[in-house]
């Protein structure tokens, strides 16, 4: 190993302990610091940084804001401006889908990838050492299979760009010196030239490398696909180890084929290691009977990726999934307090400036935000974000519930974002609701939902439009079964079904792998993977063509 992960983890582990004995007091102190530091840019001067002195003057001072108030702004940062939100330099543009489909921009400073590195990578490497406090650290670090790929995008200028899940590794590698031998996966596959999909090249490079210590990913959904994907593919994955060939199927490029056969030789001895593993044996502790020496998996995951995270369990056997972090295009917000505790989040108060309303219901004209140390345990808020890279009070329209406290930092549970509801008829189905009927359908019908999504439908009447990725061409009584988990996981969803002022829901079944096209389908349109959180309500017009085709049998799309 070239990294010291223990000690790197450990230094991290430090940090946060020592930052929740003080929360407030930290927040007051980078708040000053953020303020003095930008008081002569072009925001500054306009909201009078300078005569800024503590939080509660910040929140009479400067306006809560939106994306929107922003665009011009970072539209002149993109033109090269310099000195315009932040003093420091930019060097990546997050990219990120807006609620309105449309790009968005979000500006990153060097300053916050060393918070980023502090807290969404080295903390990592600690609270696994502490979970195998009696090994050694050799015996816990070693080979990591990285699922994810951080293709090197850029602005006109040359700065960086991407979604914010690959601009960690992007900017390690920003002079091209980033060592990748602890990976098992070559180099040149981590950073391709362009965004495609690599799974059958990375599993190969998996598969071979016996002494796997770790599984690094994103999103739960693409760690569990790829497991899935080995099942899926398991005679031909070691018909190509065996011989060092490539199946003609593979859909990959012909570089990549080349690159493959280059560097994987025939390997028997492994392949026939593997073969005593029977196909339909595999699935239930995959991840134990194909790498031993595999420490933990690494993946965001949790009740809004339910389906995933439990077929991620059933992969993992008795390996512990850490749930890494809570993050966005805008910043950092919370790491996972411990392995193997989803949904459960530490507010990390040197990433940026927090404040939080109540959830539900608008702030009124005035009131007042309240600070990280002034939450109530149970309650839910919306938060509001200051960062390090030119954002000062941005409304990131998501909603926390807090569950526990550590030291005086809240523990926190991701809820739903406001922005993503339905509501035909003042009932204001939020995402959760959402995949708490589904859960309740699954449960009631035997039917494993692999996937969903929900429109509002207006032809007709108003009534709710449910994809549903659960292999059956129909499902009996599923339409009245769905209505009833529907009600019960809103009543003012039901109240309007009881006064007729939406009609009943209907259910159209989606055919094996359709959120997977999906993703192929943005991919294609240069949006990656990796930024596709799951899909749970079509808001656009784009979405709704999309999977009205896919239930009609219209997408010609197909391949491994």
């Amino acid at each position: 190993m070239k990294t010291d992960y223990a000690k790197l983890g450990e230094m991290a582990l430090a940090r946060l302990r020592e930052t929740a004995d003080q929360a407030e007091l930290v927040q007051e102190k980078l708040l000053q610091e953020i303020l003095r530091e930008n008081r002569d840019t072009e925001y500054g001067r306009k909201y009078s940084f300078a005569e800024v002195f503590s939080s509660d003057a910040y929140r009479k001072r400067v306006p809560v804001t939106e994306y929107p108030d922003y665009e011009a702004w970072i539209a002149r940062m993109i033109e090269g401006q310099e000195n315009v939100l932040t003093r420091r330099p930019v060097v990546y543009f997050c990219v990120s889908s807006g609620s309105t489909g449309e790009m968005k921009y979000v500006p990153l400073t060097e300053e916050e990838f060393t918070v980023f590195a502090l807290y969404a990578y080295g903390i990592i490497f600690g609270m696994v050492k502490e979970y195998y406090r009696e090994l050694p650290g050799e015996e816990v670090f070693g080979k990591i299979f990285q699922i994810g790929e951080f293709a090197k995008t850029v602005m006109p200028d040359g700065r960086m760009n991407g979604i914010r899940s690959g601009s960690y590794y992007q900017w390690l590698d920003r002079d091209g010196a980033f060592d990748a031998s602890d990976y098992c996966v070559p180099k040149e596959v981590l950073f391709p030239d362009t965004l495609e999909d690599l799974t059958y090249v990375k599993v190969r490079f998996a598969l071979a490398e016996r002494g796997l210590r770790a599984i690094h990913g994103v999103f739960i959904s693409r760690v569990a696909g790829t497991m899935q994907y080995i099942c899926d593919n398991w005679e031909l994955l070691l018909r190509d180890m065996e011989y060092g060939t490539v199946d003609e199927h593979i859909v990959i490029g012909e570089r990549w084929r080349t690159f493959v056969r280059e560097r994987l030789l025939p390997d028997p001895v492994r392949a026939k290691e593997l073969r005593r593993l029977h196909r339909e044996e595999l699935q239930q502790g995959l991840i134990e009977k194909l790498w031993p020496e595999v420490r933990y998996i690494l993946a965001i995951g949790g009740e809004h990726f339910s389906y995933y995270t439990e077929r991620m369990r059933e992969f993992a056997g008795k390996i512990p999934i850490h749930y890494y972090d809570y993050a966005a295009s805008e910043g950092i917000f919370a790491v996972s307090r411990r392995i193997n505790e989803p949904d459960s989040y530490i507010l990390i108060p040197d990433s940026g400036f927090f404040e939080f309303l109540p959830a539900d219901r608008e702030p009124e004209n005035g009131e007042t935000t309240l600070g990280i140390t002034e939450l109530r345990t149970g309650e839910r808020y919306e938060f509001l974000f200051t960062s390090r890279s030119g954002l000062y009070r941005y409304r990131m329209g998501d909603v926390l519930e807090v569950t526990d406290w550590y030291g005086q930092l809240p523990v926190v549970k991701f809820c739903y974002r406001k922005n993503q509801v339905l509501n035909l008829a003042g009932e204001k189905y939020n995402v959760q609701q959402l995949e708490e009927a589904v859960r309740r359908f699954s449960a009631a019908t035997g039917v494993e939902v692999k996937g969903f999504c929900v429109q509002e439908e207006l032809t007709g009447g108003p009534r709710y439009l449910v994809y549903l990725e659960c292999g059956c061409k129909q499902i009996a009584d599923g339409e009245r079964v769905l209505e009833r988990c529907f009600c019960e996981a809103n009543c003012e969803y039901a109240g309007c079904r009881r006064l007729n002022e939406i009609g009943g829901l209907r259910i159209r079944c989606l055919p094996a792998g359709s959120f997977a096209r999906y993703e192929k389908y943005l991919s294609a349109k240069g949006i990656p993977i990796g930024q596709n959180k799951l899909l749970r309500i079509l808001d656009t017009e784009e979405k709704k063509s999309f999977f009205a085709a896919l239930s009609q049998g219209e997408y010609g799309g197909s391949g491994r």
